[in-house]
């Protein structure tokens, strides 16, 4: 079975880019982190938050892009803690480089800027509490 379309070109024989398709564009992991809303949660975080040791326990994934973050990670819009705040105990970044902070708004005391890998947070277990993306 074919799949001719109304300008007479059969879909199933063509790629994305033979058609020329303006209107269709891959998309990077920035921009994807972009239109999937750069916030908490999503399928395919950039960023896991565990609660115990060796990225074990509860975890919580983020998307952000570039220059923006997540300014409250586990409080509400009230300022009360729904299960995070203060809670991180490890960090997995998949993907860009990420700063962590102890408090709201990418204040206080700072992890320093981390890349991809597998963090224990020595001093700042249990203290997190803003995520800024600062590079990708």
């Amino acid at each position: 079975m074919s799949n001719i379309n109304n300008n007479g070109v059969d879909m199933n024989k063509k790629t994305l880019a033979e058609l020329s398709f303006t209107a269709v564009k891959e998309l990077n992991d920035e921009m994807a982190a972009t239109c999937s809303g750069g916030d908490v949660g999503g399928p395919d975080p950039d960023v896991l938050l565990f609660k115990d040791p060796n990225q074990t326990g509860q975890s919580l994934g983020l998307n952000s892009k570039t220059g923006e973050g997540i300014a409250n990670i586990g409080l509400d819009n009230e300022g009360n803690d729904n299960g995070f705040n203060d809670q991180t105990s490890s960090i997995r970044i998949l993907r860009g480089s990420w700063n962590f902070f102890s408090d709201s708004d990418f204040k206080g005391q700072s992890t320093g800027v981390l890349g991809p890998g597998n963090y224990a947070l020595g001093a700042n277990n249990d203290n997190i509490t803003s995520a800024l993306r600062v590079a990708a």
